[in-house]
């Protein structure tokens, strides 16, 4: 019998805009969604609480890496408009690894959210309860839903928790 893997999901909700620049129709448009981001945690054993990891401490790494999309355009950093964009507002993000499609905000949230549960260390929740990152947690999958019926997702093949 193989060894039991425990997972826990949270949904957050973000405005954002994007454009595609290589798109050959209306997605090189710039234009917005109303996004869904879904974090999977997976853990092979439950901390002291009998918790994967308290939802406090995904919502709180989750959160400073969503602030920076909610309601900013979304850019690939080759965009010939990027410059554009940037100097008309601060609330603009640069992808470096792609165009600013959903899969491309997918693996990026992913990897930054992944690195985030891999430094370990401690949040402290809006009240100024301490909490500890657990070890051993790590992300699973990040889903993003661009509209109510399509989304992508990024994960990598796990390392042997």
């Amino acid at each position: 019998m193989g060894a039991g893997l425990f997972r826990i999901c949270k949904r957050f909700e973000i405005e954002s805009g994007h454009r595609l620049y290589k798109h050959p129709e209306r997605c090189r448009f710039p234009h917005g969604h109303s996004r869904t981001v879904e974090v999977v945690l997976r853990a092979t054993a439950l901390d002291a609480n009998d918790m994967v990891c308290d939802y406090k401490v995904l919502k709180e790494l989750a959160r400073r890496e969503l602030d920076r999309f909610d309601h900013a355009m979304v850019l690939a950093a080759a965009d010939p408009l990027a410059p554009t964009f940037q100097a008309l507002s601060p609330r603009v993000v640069l992808l470096d690894d792609g165009d600013a499609t959903t899969e491309v905000m997918a693996r990026y949230l992913f990897r930054r959210l992944d690195a985030a549960f891999r430094r370990g260390g401690e949040v402290v929740s809006p009240e100024g309860t301490r909490y500890q990152v657990p070890p051993g947690v790590r992300v699973e999958r990040v889903r993003v839903w661009e509209t109510s019926t399509s989304w992508a997702e990024y994960g990598e093949e796990p390392d042997g928790l």
